[in-house]
């Protein structure tokens, strides 16, 4: 969309990084164009995330002579992941693994704050050493904005486009972790799954295909897996995807002889007082006030009118018939599929129609908690406005739901439920304690701090604190051995531990009433 400068700012004295839009030759652009648009829309997107140290920091935009805007960013010394990729060939597991949870903390933070990446590709992963920095928030999407697609272009690299948006689906948190998937399999085998050489080919591998297998994928399968399922709600969550990648992580992957392998977690530091460039008069080009480039936002996000309309895909290998006929009728059993895969029931709605009344949400008399009686074996009561996502099916299964922000120096209180199967007996104080001695003993995180360990082969508490990736964590999780084994877990962070404090008292009440609703079932 145009070229980057390395610049020097006079004002503050500093390297900057400076992004200004070229036209296309023979075209003016002018300040309502799609160009424009985007590239507002990258410095706004950036901007609201520009507190995360895996995001990259923008300072401000100015117009040039002719009042298009320009982006004034920080300058990163390093390369590209794809560049490393091109030069280094493929990497090791654990160093992918690192890589891979510095993305999806940038993505997490991202979502939780209302903005889709939507291009997430190598070639938007900066690496300075072993530190990753998430760039170009181009064709990002945000809260409250309408969809930009610029006429006749597909909304980002065809191989890294998950099913959903292929298909003309809304845009959710989940085509942002297909994209990481695809990344994380492209870096340890060298290729990514779906590319097949032409666009056509790609986009109809990605609709019709899984991945091929392949042996360098090693201990990554599981999270590779996980996030490339095909429909959004049975894709791994990027906590759990973080979970898992930080085990293997910290297991290193064998070394050439003299090759020092890396395992630290090294933090981007922002120099706060320079984030901001501050107008001045004798400063040229610097703006006075950013023009309203961007439309209203739309009250509903959606396809945009002139959205691509995407070429066919190609005929299937097994010659059993055009692919759009197979496509729509595997469309009609995801439908059945996610239909049959919804909760069993919505107890609040049956405790209404026998009389009683739904659970009120402690702290907030005018909210009822929303029952769900789950297939994994569980019935719990969430606020109804809390997000819900599943995990895939297997030994370690789980369904986490996620509540609002209030407090962008806060995260979301969370709730996961994981039923652990394939072991008899298994005793609930034992799993919690070996849980306490895998999270204190963690590299990636400090100032951990045991609250409470407790309990016996039937039911256990755990509670602790810790530091990771530049928050305050705090975790309190109840373990039932019930036939299978149990574990509900609340998790909040924050910026410093005083706020983390803050929000946790707040949360208590909350955090038992939706802890007295669990119960296992059908055991």
């Amino acid at each position: 969309m145009g070229v980057v400068w390395r610049a020097h700012d006079e004002y503050l004295d500093r390297e900057v990084a400076i992004k200004e839009i070229v036209p296309p030759r023979g075209r003016v652009i002018r300040e309502d164009d799609p160009e424009v648009r985007r590239a507002l829309r990258e410095a706004r997107a950036a901007a609201k995330l520009s507190k995360h140290p895996r995001v990259i920091t923008v300072y401000d935009v100015v117009t040039d002579g002719g009042g298009l805007p320009v982006i004034v960013m920080e300058l990163l010394h390093g390369r590209s992941l794809s560049d490393a990729l091109a030069a280094d060939g493929p990497m090791p597991l654990d160093r992918a693994a690192r890589i891979g949870i510095q993305v999806l903390e940038a993505l997490d933070y991202a979502h939780s704050n209302g903005v889709l990446h939507r291009d997430v590709k190598p070639g938007n992963v900066m690496l300075v050493d072993d530190q990753v920095v998430l760039t170009d928030f181009g064709i990002a999407l945000i809260d409250g904005d309408s969809v930009l697609t610029a006429t006749g272009q597909l909304p980002g690299v065809p191989e890294y486009i998950s099913p959903e948006r292929i298909r003309g689906e809304e845009a959710l948190p989940a085509a942002d972790l297909w994209s990481v998937g695809i990344m994380l399999y492209g870096m340890v085998v060298g290729r990514t799954p779906f590319s097949r050489g032409d666009v056509q080919a790609t986009l109809g591998a990605v609709l019709s295909w899984e991945p091929a297998p392949d042996p360098k994928v090693g201990r990554l399968a599981p999270v590779i897996d996980g996030l490339l399922r095909k429909k959004p709600a049975e894709r791994m969550t990027a906590r759990n995807a973080i979970d898992r990648l930080t085990e293997i992580a910290a297991v290193p992957s064998p070394a050439p002889p003299g090759t020092r392998v890396r395992l630290e977690f090294p933090t981007k530091v922002v120099n706060p007082a320079g984030e901001l460039t501050v107008a001045h008069g004798t400063v040229p080009n610097t703006r006075t006030a950013v023009p309203p480039f961007l439309p209203p936002p739309a009250p509903v996000r959606g396809v945009a009118p002139d959205a691509p309309t995407l070429p066919p895909a190609p005929r299937p290998r097994s010659n059993r018939g055009p692919l759009i006929a197979i496509g729509a009728a595997v469309m009609a059993v995801v439908a059945a599929v996610i239909l049959a895969n919804l909760p069993l029931g919505d107890r609040s709605a049956a405790s209404q129609s026998s009389g009683q009344s739904p659970t009120p949400t402690a702290g907030a008399p005018d909210v009822t908690l929303k029952n769900y009686q789950e297939r994994l074996g569980f019935e719990i009561g969430v606020p109804p406005d809390w997000r819900r996502a599943s995990s895939i099916d297997g030994a370690l299964s789980s369904v986490t739901w996620e509540g609002q922000r209030t407090d962008p120096k806060v995260g979301a209180l969370k709730v996961e439920v994981q039923r652990r199967t394939g072991e008899s007996g298994v005793s609930a104080i034992e799993v919690l304690e070996a849980d306490a001695r895998a999270q204190s003993t963690r590299q990636q995180t400090s100032d951990y701090r045991e609250i409470e360990l407790s309990g016996n082969a039937s039911s256990a508490n755990f509670e602790c604190a810790y530091r990771a990736g530049g928050f305050h964590y705090r975790t309190r999780t109840r373990a039932v051995a019930s036939g299978a084994l149990f574990k509900l877990t609340f998790s909040l962070y924050a910026a410093d531990q005083e706020t983390l404090a803050r929000h946790w008292a707040a949360a208590e009440p909350l955090i038992a009433e939706i802890r007295g609703s669990f119960r296992p079932v059908g055991s």
